[in-house]
Order: structure tokens, then C-alpha cells, then sequence
């Protein structure tokens, strides 16, 4: 659990650097004045003194600053400054308070003596304060804490002797990292901020560094800019638990190490744009380490860059792309190349727009992905596959009369030679609709504004549909790195008639719709069995208590073999910012996969084999808060079918009255990775 967070939040970095002119323009403002009992003024508030030259020279920076004490006096000659009885002193986000402490000027800064607390936040009760027994100001940006006490709720959990705070402007010292990573045991490591600016346009370097009780360690490195994050993290742990890929022949020599980068950014230029994009899981280790399940369950690793010119709606784009397996050899590139492409996307007329892409290029394949390729395996000799892929989309809606129509279409696919073998993968999907929409608004003129420019409407609409879902992969790219189309085959037409109900008010976007419907799953190569009757519903709310959506259809046939269903929900119980339940759930028995995906309008490319297997799969959550200051969630994943645990996660979040700081703690426990890895987190509001 990275307890430093406290600390090394960049926020804290760059509230640091506001205590120097807080302090110092206090120093100045209050000099040889009497005892006073009343609120000093502002450092730039009507009345007080001109002093810029001496603020200037003594502390290098202007700020408004307010201070209140009960007491206020000045030595001029020991130049000395005491402030006694309820000192407060506010510039936002920091915050002190004290009971009675001094002020004087030395050559490293402005010496505050006496016990005092850091706050970040103006608010009573704020969770995080800082208590420390002597502070020196080192303008401009820098605050040195001596005996520093963290305290959350007035609970010590950290104690140093000192603590050198900085500006996020400034080279510093990162805090320690300290964690407890599940199977992987305690971990604790520090590392250094090196900012600096380039044309005016601030930049960061985070350099971080640490090592497991066990043995092994980590090298991690963030760079930062305002168009561009890159992050490179390096683990090794010798004798670690990895998990057994399922690509066979994933090289066994790097278990121990795992290669972590996540890089993306863009620059752009009058009508041209640069840009990069890099999702990388390298090793057995490297997927074991990962504590984000989505991040350990993708299959590949990508790596782009491009260059892009635009020239009205049509863009064009070249550049270099390297897919390989997830989780493989640290330095494997499976897949890497070439390519161009042409975009262009708009409306071709009044109701109808479309979008459309035109690709080509060439991978050059080795190690696993040449062994698949050759003819006998594990012949593994480098060659050369080419590609061309085409995209089209295409939405048109008019109305005839009463009569509203519209009909969607989109096709997807790729054409891929080597050596070989040639072939394709390809999909599609097309829809056609009619329906006599019969609407009926309910208002008053006895209701007040808002219900009369925003009724509720109540629509009834009987309609006709046809469409079908296609997908082939009898191509080299289906199982090469590339951007295979198909992992199912298969044709699915279907028809229905049937008949919605929907009310709503549409200016607060609140609507309850309600779909019924019946018609025929019409037989394929897939699924040679004639015609099926079947039968469609949906369920979708947006309303404050209630959100979400529910999908199934049943499709009867002559026997076990051709019946079969298909459910798909995301439910929101409980309003979006309160008490909830949240849950999802989808599921396949006995429809075959193309049909599965054709009656619940799943995409063309659906992702991550959706509905591919059969058996059900879902999660649930709740979240609940409990009063304004504190909210817990737990929620759970699992495979129904297999009755198998994918994913646990539970956590609380503590806020203050006036959200200055939100303190998270967090555990999760996922499939793969053995025990549980806990983290906590702080977040500072900076405008308080």
C-alpha cells in the first residue's frame, strides 16, 4: 500500500511552492507595528503598507495572503515576529494552524518556531494535516519540516525527522514507495523529479527505483509533457509465480522479468498531426505483476506510429506498426511493418453520413508467428506477409409520410498474401427498418415552466426489420498478428415485427422503453436448420433511480440441438451518485455464435470473443455512501459456468466537507495472481 502518497502527489509539489510568499508577506506586512487583536490584512489589500521592494529582495514573489491571530507582535530590533492565540493563516491549498509561534528571518529563509499544523484544506475536520515543530521557508518553493508528523483524522500514520518539500519547478527527491503486492510480498522504493522547461512549455522527469523483500527489483520511468505521457516500468523477481501463457512456445528464459510501456502522445501542425501510441506487456512476469486484469487478458501487444496530412474530409496517413503476442520474449517482435492509409468521413446528403477506410502494408513475421505460417511447423523462417484492409459505414434515415425508415450498413475486411497461402477475413452487417411512430405528449398549463417546455412524451411505435450478420476468417491474418476480423464464421439473417413503447422527457434525457418482437432465424452454412421462430425483447431506463439495459432472444427448433438463448444486461439500481447496485451479465446456450451476436446488435468487430463461448459470465457491485465524507464498494467478476472467480475488489473513500482531499484505499484480487494487493491513494483539490 503506497502509504507516500501522501507526499508525492505533484499537487502537494506545486502547493509547496505557494508557503514561501505566504509566510515571507507576512514577515513584511506585520513589521513594526504594536500588539494588535485583529485580522491582518491582505500582502496587496487597500491600506497596507508599500513594501514591494523589501518583499522583493527578501523573499522574491507577490501573492494575497490572509492571517488572523489574537495576538501580533513585532521586535524590530531582533527582528522577531509572534503571533499568539488562534493563528490562522490561509493561501490556498495550504493552510496553517497553530496555537503561538515566531517568525524570524535567517540566511536560509524565514524560521517558523513553534508547534504547528498543515492543512490542506480551509475546511474543519480535513482528513490529511501535517504537525511538525519547526518549519524553514527557503524561497522561492521549497519548505523544510522538522519532526513532520502525517496524520489522517488525527491519527499519526507516518513520522520522519525531516521532510524537504519543493516545488514541482525544482530537481527533489520523490517519498518511498511502500506496498504489499499479493504473491509478490513488500516492496519499497524511492526516486527523483527532474523538471525542467522547453520553449516555455514545463516538462517532468520521475526516475523511481526499489526492490522486493524476497529479492529482485523495479526501474521505473515517467515522462511528462502537455502532449505526450510515456511510462517504462522494468520488474524482475527471480522464482516468481508466472502464469502458463497459452502461446505455446513463449520463450521460458525471461519468467523472472517483465517489461511494462505505456506511451502515447500526438503533435500537431496546421493540418498534419505526429502521433504515437504503444500498449506493451513483455514476459511471464510481466503479465503476473500486473494487478489490472483487462491489462493481463489482452492477447496482443501494439506499438504504432503514423504521420497524418489532412486535406478537407479526406485524411491520409502513413507510418510503422509491430504486433506480438502478449506476454512473450522481452525483445520478440512477431509482426512489424509498414503501412498507408486514406480516412474520409461527412454526410453525402440531407439523412445520410458515412465513414470509410482504405489500408495497406506489409509485416515482416518471425518466431512464433513464421511457425505458423510454414507449412510443417516448427519451421520457423522469416517471411513476408501483405495486406490490404477496407472499412465502410454507411447511415441513412428519411421518413415517408407517418412512416419513419432508416438503414445501416457496415462491412469490414482483409486480404492478406505470403509465400504461401493466400485468403481473407471478412464481415458485415446491414439493417433495414420501418416503423409508425405514434406519439402523445403529457402537459399542463397548471404545471410550471419546465414541465411545460419539457413534457413527458409517450411514443408507441409498431415496426419491421430485417437484417443479417456476416463474418468469415479463412485468411492468414485470423491467425497471424494483424487485425484478424474473425475467430467465428458464419451467416445470420433474421426478420421480426413487433412493436416499442417508450415515455420519457427528452430535455432531461429520461426515458423507460420497453421492445417486443417475433420473427424468423433464417438457416446458413453455419446453421443448416431452416427456418426458426424466435422471439426479441429489450428493457433500457435512463431515469435517477434506474439505468441500464436488457437484451434476449429465443430462438425454438426442432430439437435441443437447434434451440437456444441469448441475454445481455448492464443494470444501474440506485441513483448515479448515491446508494447503487450495479450488475452484468451476459450469456449463450445453444445459438451459435454469429446468430448470438446477430439478435443482441453486437458490433461487427466485437471485442475479447464476446459471446463466442457458451456458458454465462457477469459481475456485480455496490457502492455505497454512507454519509458525505465516506463511500465503500465492493464488487466481484466471475464465470457463472465454469464457477470460477475472475475478479474481486473492495475499497473505501474518505472526503472532506469541502473535497480539498479524497484519501482511497483499495484491495483486488484477480485471476492468475494469487493473493491480494492492496493501495491507497490521495487526490488534492489545488483551487481551495
Amino acid at each position: 500500500m503506497r502509504c507516500a502518497r501522501a507526499l508525492s502527489s505533484s499537487n502537494v509539489r506545486k502547493a509547496a511552492g505557494r508557503i514561501a510568499p505566504l509566510l515571507g508577506a507576512l514577515f513584511v506586512l506585520l513589521a513594526p507595528r504594536g500588539a494588535v487583536a485583529r485580522e491582518a490584512p491582505g500582502l496587496h489589500d487597500d491600506g497596507a503598507e508599500d513594501l514591494s521592494g523589501l518583499e522583493e529582495e527578501a523573499f522574491g514573489a507577490h501573492g494575497l495572503v490572509r492571517t488572523h491571530a489574537e495576538t501580533v507582535s513585532f521586535d524590530a530590533r531582533a527582528r522577531i515576529l509572534e503571533l499568539s492565540g488562534n493563528v490562522r493563516i490561509d493561501s490556498p491549498p495550504f493552510h496553517l494552524r497553530s496555537q503561538h509561534i515566531t517568525l524570524t528571518r535567517t540566511k536560509y529563509g524565514i524560521e517558523v518556531d513553534g508547534k504547528g499544523r498543515l492543512a490542506f484544506c480551509p475546511c474543519l475536520g480535513t482528513p490529511l494535516t501535517i504537525e511538525f515543530e519547526k518549519a524553514i521557508v527557503a524561497p522561492p518553493g521549497e519548505l523544510i519540516l522538522k519532526d513532520p508528523k502525517l496524520e489522517i483524522y488525527g491519527v499519526p500514520v507516518m513520522y520522519l525527522p525531516w521532510f524537504w518539500m519543493r516545488s514541482d519547478e525544482k530537481v527533489g527527491l520523490l517519498p518511498p514507495d511502500i506496498a504489499y503486492r499479493g504473491q509478490d510480498g513488500f516492496y519499497a522504493g524511492g526516486g527523483v523529479h527532474l523538471p525542467w522547461k522547453e520553449r516555455g512549455v514545463r516538462q517532468a522527469l520521475d526516475l523511481r527505483g526499489g526492490g522486493y523483500l524476497e529479492g529482485g527489483f523495479v526501474a521505473d520511468a515517467r515522462l511528462r509533457s502537455p502532449t505526450a505521457t510515456t511510462k517504462i516500468r522494468f520488474d524482475r523477481l527471480p522464482g516468481a509465480r508466472a502464469p502458463v501463457l497459452l502461446v505455446p512456445g513463449s520463450a521460458a528464459k525471461n519468467a523472472d522479468d517483465g517489461l511494462f510501456v505505456d506511451a502515447r502522445g500526438a503533435s500537431n501542425g496546421d493540418g498534419t498531426t505526429i502521433a504515437w501510441d504503444a500498449d506493451v506487456l513483455r514476459g511471464r512476469r510481466g503479465v503476473a505483476a500486473s494487478s489490472d486484469l483487462d491489462a493481463a487478458a489482452k492477447p496482443w501487444d501494439r506499438a504504432v506510429a503514423s504521420g497524418a496530412l489532412r486535406a478537407g474530409p479526406i485524411v491520409a496517413e502513413t507510418g510503422f506498426r509491430a504486433v506480438t503476442r502478449r506476454g512473450g520474449d522481452l525483445v520478440a517482435i512477431e509482426a512489424s511493418g509498414p503501412f498507408a492509409a486514406l480516412r474520409s468521413s461527412g454526410a453525402i446528403a440531407s439523412g445520410l453520413t458515412y465513414d470509410a477506410t482504405v489500408e495497406g502494408g506489409a509485416l515482416r513475421l518471425s518466431g512464433m508467428a513464421a511457425s505458423l505460417a510454414a507449412v510443417q511447423p516448427p519451421a520457423i523462417t522469416p517471411d513476408t506477409l501483405s495486406y490490404a484492409r477496407a472499412e465502410v459505414g454507411a447511415l441513412g434515415a428519411t421518413t415517408f409520410g407517418p412512416i419513419a425508415a432508416s438503414a445501416t450498413a457496415r462491412a469490414a475486411g482483409n486480404v492478406a498474401a505470403e509465400g504461401r497461402r493466400d485468403g481473407g477475413d471478412r464481415a458485415g452487417t446491414a439493417r433495414v427498418r420501418l416503423g409508425l411512430p405514434l406519439a402523445r405528449a403529457f402537459a399542463s398549463s397548471d404545471e410550471e415552466q419546465h414541465e411545460r417546455t419539457d413534457p413527458w412524451v409517450h411514443v408507441i411505435e409498431p415496426f419491421a426489420e430485417a437484417s443479417v450478420l456476416h463474418a468469415r476468417g479463412n485468411g492468414i491474418l485470423g491467425s497471424l498478428p494483424g487485425r484478424g476480423l474473425a475467430s467465428i464464421e458464419g451467416t445470420a439473417p433474421v426478420t421480426s415485427a413487433g412493436v416499442g413503447s417508450t415515455i420519457g422527457r427528452w430535455g432531461r434525457r429520461e426515458a423507460l422503453e420497453v421492445i417486443a418482437a417475433a420473427g424468423a432465424a433464417y438457416g446458413s452454412s453455419a446453421t443448416p436448420s431452416g427456418v426458426r421462430p424466435l422471439a426479441r425483447g429489450r428493457i433500457s431506463a435512463t431515469l435517477a433511480p434506474l439505468g441500464g439495459q436488457l437484451e434476449t432472444a429465443h430462438v425454438i427448433g426442432t430439437d435441443g440441438a437447434t434451440t437456444g438463448s441469448a441475454l445481455v444486461a448492464r443494470i444501474r439500481i440506485g441513483p448515479s451518485d448515491g446508494a447503487r447496485v450495479l450488475a452484468n451479465v451476459a450469456t449463450r446456450a445453444g445459438l451459435d455464435p454469429v446468430l448470438a451476436r446477430a439478435l443482441t446488435d453486437a458490433s461487427v468487430e466485437s471485442p475479447a470473443g464476446f459471446l463466442a463461448r457458451e456458458g454465462t459470465t457477469g459481475g456485480l457491485g455496490l457502492v455505497l455512501p454512507w454519509a458525505r465524507a465516506l463511500t465503500t464498494s465492493v464488487g466481484v467478476d466471475a464465470d457463472a459456468t465454469a464457477r470460477e472467480l475472475v475478479g474481486a475488489r473492495a475499497g473505501f473513500e474518505l472526503r472532506d466537507r469541502c473535497q480539498c482531499v479524497t484519501f482511497r484505499a483499495n484491495g483486488s484480487h484477480r485471476i492468475g495472481r494469487e493473493g491480494v494487493d492492496v493501495w491507497i491513494a490521495l487526490d488534492f483539490a489545488t483551487d481551495r
